[in-house]
């Protein structure tokens, strides 16, 4: 019985004395356990925590933790900037649409002010006839007033009909007649101008180009009347020989590459023979010389077994 209350006795003071340490955290059956190591503290934990192990799982959560939160402080301050080059970016637009839409109405005020200020007392635009000469006849304010007063004074007199001709259409034909006479009279009558001997050589030389005279090379650029056949034979049969005589350079040339291909390679086949030789008298010395030092050698330790 008093062996029982012994353990209870143990165990609360255990339970009691529970490790506060930021790495230390207790299972729900009271088992302590590293939060770093991953595993169960069954010994003291001042010497789990003070165990090489501990120590470098305890760096490299410190670094992993430095390293979760540089990048979260990164990632902020990257949201920080994008945030605030947005905000930079639609006040820009509205700035750019507040200017085309001060620009537009400033157009439209412009239109409308040039409109009013183009438009003519007769109610045309300043632009509206192709020709300005078929456009009616500007008329000012005052003539503008005038005609009102009057329509406005004399309104019965304007259905009044127009007052009758002076003249008849017999007489304006008449008249019109005797003018054209007149004209005829006058152009008929009129004196033809005499044409000169000077006027018709100054209407020629004014027509007429002249130009120096310049010889004329004969049979230029036409083969040669005589002769022509034998010149042409010669001219074939020295390309012929020059041809034949191209081909013979070329095959003497070739013939003289490989004779001198061929010396190279005699000279390099003799140069390769002669360091062949060289090594093997070098190897042969050698070989002559680690036959004298093993004769040396037993030689010496015969006459030290004799000596002995």
């Amino acid at each position: 019985m008093s062996d029982a209350r012994a353990l209870l006795q143990a165990r609360r003071k255990e339970s009691a004395a529970r490790v506060s340490h930021p790495y230390a955290t207790y299972t729900a059956a009271g088992q302590l356990r590293c939060v770093v190591c991953g595993t169960a503290v069954r010994g003291a934990w001042e010497g789990h925590i003070g165990s090489k192990a501990h120590r470098v799982n305890a760096v490299r959560a410190r670094e992993e933790a430095a390293k979760k939160r540089r990048m979260e402080e990164e990632e902020a301050s990257a949201a920080k900037k994008r945030r605030v080059a947005e905000e930079r970016e639609e006040e820009e637009e509205e700035e750019e649409g507040d200017e085309e839409e001060g620009g537009r109405q400033e157009r439209r005020e412009e239109e409308e002010e040039g409109g009013e200020e183009g438009a003519k007392p007769g109610g045309f635009p300043a632009d509206f006839f192709s020709d300005p000469t078929r456009a009616p006849p500007v008329r000012d304010a005052d003539e503008d007033e005038i005609m009102e007063d009057t329509q406005a004074a004399g309104g019965d007199s304007a259905s009044a009909p127009p007052p009758p001709a002076t003249t008849t259409p017999a007489e304006a034909g008449t008249a019109l007649d005797a003018e054209w006479a007149a004209f005829e009279r006058t152009v008929l009558a009129a004196p033809a101008a005499e044409v000169t001997d000077d006027d018709r050589r100054a209407a020629f030389a004014r027509a007429t180009v002249f130009a120096e005279p310049a010889p004329a090379a004969p049979n230029e650029g036409m083969p040669a009347q005589s002769g022509a056949a034998d010149g042409t034979a010669a001219a074939t049969a020295a390309a012929s020989e020059a041809k034949e005589e191209t081909q013979e350079e070329r095959r003497q040339r070739i013939e003289r590459e490989e004779r001198e291909l061929i010396m190279d390679r005699m000279v390099e086949e003799e140069r390769a023979q002669e360091e062949a030789d060289e090594r093997v008298s070098a190897l042969k010395g050698r070989l002559e010389m680690l036959k004298k030092r093993r004769e040396a050698t037993k030689a010496k330790k015969i006459d030290r077994t004799l000596v002995g």
